[in-house]
C-alpha cells in the first residue's frame, strides 16, 4: 500500500525491509541520497543499494551512521516500528504519514476526524 504526502510516496507494509524503512524516512525528512551520504561518510553507490534492495541489510556500523543521522534507531529502520522498553509499539510508518496527513488539515477537519474516532472507540468497547 502506498500513500501520497505532498508530491512524495510512503510505502508501507507489514513485511518492509531496511531499504523501504529509509526510503520513507527520506521521503518524510526531505532528505536526498547524496545529503544523507555526505552526513553519513556512506558512498552514494552504497545507500542507493541499500534503497534497491540489492544489498537489503547494511552492516551494524552503517545503520548506526544512518539511524543518527536521522534521528530515529536502526530498530525503526528495520522493523518500520520502534518499540518502547515495556515492548508498546510507538510509532510506525503508517502511523507517521497519518500524523502527517493530519497536521495539514482545516481545524474543522480535524475536529471532525477527532469525533469519527471517538464514535469509533465507543462503538469497538461496547
Amino acid at each position: 500500500m502506498s500513500v501520497k504526502l505532498n508530491d512524495a510516496i510512503f510505502y508501507y507494509n507489514k513485511n518492509m525491509g531496511f531499504g523501504e524503512n529509509l526510503h520513507n524516512e527520506l521521503v518524510y525528512q526531505d532528505i536526498q541520497i547524496k545529503e544523507l551520504a555526505a552526513r553519513t561518510g556512506i558512498k552514494k553507490s552504497t545507500l542507493d543499494k541499500y534503497l534497491s534492495g540489492k544489498k537489503s541489510q547494511p552492516n551494524v556500523e552503517n545503520a548506526v551512521k544512518i539511524a543518527d543521522t536521522l534521528g530515529v534507531t536502526v530498530e525503526y529502520l528495520v522493523k518500520g516500528e520502534e518499540t518502547s522498553s515495556d515492548n508498546k509499539t510507538i510509532l510506525t510508518t503508517e502511523s507517521r504519514v497519518f500524523i502527517n496527513q493530519y497536521n495539514q488539515l482545516s481545524n474543522y477537519d480535524k475536529q471532525t476526524i477527532k469525533e469519527l474516532t471517538q464514535s469509533f472507540l465507543k462503538r469497538s468497547n461496547q
